[in-house]
Formats: C-alpha cells, sequence, structure tokens
C-alpha cells in the first residue's frame, strides 16, 4: 500500500493510476544504479555529496588522472546524476539537486525508486 493513502476516502479514482503518478521511472533508475556501479565514481558521489566540485578538485582528492575523472563524470553525467555550471574557466559538478533529494542528515541518496547511503567515514 502506498503510505499516506486512505482507499476509503478515494471515490472514483483508480488505484493503478495512482501508483503510476507515485512511481519513479524504471528506466532512469537502472540508469542511475549502471553508473554507480563503479567503485570510482561511487567514490566522486561521496565527494559531491559533501559539495560541488571541479575535475582538479576531484583529481587531486582520489589521486587520479584528470583523463579518467573527466570519463567517470560524463558517465554521471548522462545518467542524470551529475549536473554541471561554469564559473569562469571551470566546470563545476554537482549532485543534481532538481531531479534528486538530498538527505544531509545522512550522506547519501534518494532517487525515488531507492535510496543509497554511505557510511560516514
Amino acid at each position: 500500500m502506498l503510505p499516506g493513502l486512505d482507499l476509503n476516502v478515494i471515490e472514483g479514482a483508480h488505484i493503478l493510476d495512482l501508483m503510476e503518478e507515485q512511481s519513479t521511472d524504471s528506466g532512469e533508475c537502472a540508469r542511475i544504479l549502471k553508473a554507480l556501479g563503479d567503485e570510482t565514481r561511487l567514490k566522486i558521489v561521496q565527494l559531491l555529496l559533501k559539495g560541488e566540485k571541479s575535475v582538479s578538485e576531484i583529481v587531486r582528492s582520489l589521486c587520479m588522472g584528470q583523463p579518467q575523472a573527466s570519463h567517470h563524470l560524463s558517465i554521471l553525467r548522462a545518467s542524470g546524476l551529475v549536473g554541471t555550471r561554469r564559473e569562469g574557466n571551470k566546470v563545476i559538478n554537482f549532485i543534481h539537486p532538481g531531479k534528486y533529494f538530498l538527505n544531509k542528515k545522512e550522506t547519501g541518496l534518494d532517487l525515488g525508486c531507492c535510496s543509497v547511503n554511505f557510511d560516514k567515514q
């Protein structure tokens, strides 16, 4: 049963229509989960959950090459999880706030279809 849904109150509504309205696109979820299926991309997401970062900041934090970081960021952007904005000559990466809810009390993501929580280190 859907949380907060009282079937006694619904008159003339179809329960399947309500479920479709509240469910997350499974294709979108699959793309994001596939993108998160790599250890390096998980580390990048953990960094971005702490705040916006440029590619050079990610390179320094994770001790990796710039081409490798850019490759992983492009996969995260293609999944829709990461967004970018320009700041001068830098490209700033962030977890897309308009699409996904970030729970600041825990380190993690709520994707709608599921949530991903990271242990505090």
